[in-house]
């Protein structure tokens, strides 16, 4: 193999990388997934209120289908990698932000609309409407720093 042809494979490779990068960004946060991931964030956030063994049960079955989301997601990519420091810290920020909505959220609907702390229409239940809205709304925005972390890595 001489210097040329070396070069042209490794022009290559970088080439077929960027494409898978891409094709993985693309297929992030993808709509069905989101909606459901988000359907699960609200039923985990709004049974915080309910009675005692059934907080427990509504919370572990909404973070289920959160995550069971995410892997079906993950598992139907048609390229994947391991996901590297940066990714998981933009991941786990992201949480972290959503659950600290959830607060604020939460505290909002008792100071401004009076809710209730239980029942159907609690404070719960606006501050999980408020986290599916906010995962919703900047699934965007971590999609797109999700694609520059590639870029970078890359």
């Amino acid at each position: 193999m001489d210097p040329h042809d070396a070069q042209k494979a490794l022009n290559d490779i970088d080439r077929l990388k960027g494409t898978t990068r891409e094709l993985i960004v693309r297929h992030s946060f993808a709509l069905p997934y989101t909606l459901i991931a988000a359907g699960g964030l609200f039923v985990g956030f709004v049974g915080t209120d309910f009675a005692a063994p059934w907080n427990w049960i509504v919370l572990c079955a909404g973070l289920l289908v959160y995550v069971v989301a995410g892997i079906v997601q993950e598992r139907r990519a048609l390229a994947r990698l391991r996901p590297g420091t940066a990714e998981m810290m933009l991941y786990s920020g992201w949480l972290l932000g959503l659950c600290l909505i959830f607060g604020v959220g939460r505290m909002l609907a008792f100071a401004v609309l009076d809710l209730p702390a239980g029942g159907l229409l609690s404070q719960a239940t606006v501050g999980a409407l408020v986290v599916a809205l906010a995962y919703l709304a900047t699934a965007p925005l971590i999609r797109l720093a999700l694609a520059a972390i590639m870029r970078r890595d890359g």
